[in-house]
């Protein structure tokens, strides 16, 4: 597949209001195999045209500080965005995946937060679509689109969607929403790999409450934004996630007097 039209746009800073359990930028980059070894990976022939490989950028989760690009569930999608490293355009490419566990497409749209005219928070050069298909590791490959030639790859592993957990964003540990405000509902996606709960990636996922679609949060697509009615006693969450749908409630409780309602991401 060629890549998409490359992104042009000013780099943003991007203000965050949350409470320190919430990481500091919803973006970020992790390097390909041939830019983390500085070697062409066995078996391939890399391109001249990357000598140092590309970077390949992803969405956070909302309360974790590090970038990490997968796991992505099975029945699930991941974007990921694609720079060089040496600050040179993109040449046209093709991406691939090395084997059956993941599909990669061509992004069909604006990759990751926008701003007020719509122009992305993060640039890239172009963006891909991951999608999951059964448990595995593949290879995401982007490969010049004439020759063939390794610009670079990212080993991305598909999971099993277990459990999902629903909590209040800007303090996790909360167990109630606050009547009358307007609150960040995160949604912890899991896997268990070996007992061990590992967080896992589906951007394609909705979530309503008490009936209503929610709008994701601006800068975390793991978060979507609820006003609270200040005569609800509860919130019936609808989690649509990998082909699968989840059901949780959280109380509501008043804030207590001259408290004001929680700070959230803008």
């Amino acid at each position: 597949m060629m890549r998409s039209k490359t992104h042009r746009a000013r780099a943003l800073a991007l203000s965050v209001a949350l409470l320190s359990v919430l990481c500091l930028a919803c973006l970020g980059e992790v390097d390909g195999e041939r830019a983390t070894t500085g070697e062409c990976p066995a078996g391939e022939i890399c391109s001249e045209a990357t000598p140092d490989g590309l970077t390949f950028v992803g969405r956070m989760f909302f309360d974790e500080p590090m970038l990490r690009l997968g796991p992505v569930l099975v029945g699930g999608t991941l974007d990921i965005g694609l720079r060089t490293r040496e600050g040179a355009p993109l040449p046209d490419y093709v991406a691939t995946s090395t084997g059956p566990a993941l599909t990669v497409r061509e992004g069909e749209s604006t990759f990751g937060p926008t701003n007020e005219d719509g122009e992305p928070l993060y640039p890239v050069e172009g963006y891909v679509t991951v999608r999951a298909n059964r448990p595995g590791v593949s290879h995401v490959r982007i490969s010049d689109a004439t020759s063939g030639e390794l610009f670079d790859r990212l080993e991305i592993e598909a999971v099993e969607l277990d459990s999902v957990a629903v909590v209040v964003a800007q303090e996790p540990e909360r167990e109630a929403l606050y009547a009358g405000c307007e609150e960040m509902i995160g949604v912890r996606l899991l896997a268990d790999q070996s007992d061990v709960p590992v967080r896992g990636f589906d951007e394609g996922m909705t979530v309503s409450a008490n009936g209503h679609p929610l709008v994701e949060e601006p800068l975390f697509w793991d978060c979507v934004v609820y006003d609270v009615g200040a005569d609800e006693s509860e919130v019936e969450v609808e989690v649509q996630v990998a082909g699968r749908t989840f059901r949780s409630t959280l109380p509501v409780v008043s804030l207590e007097a001259g408290a004001s309602c929680p700070e959230r991401a803008d």
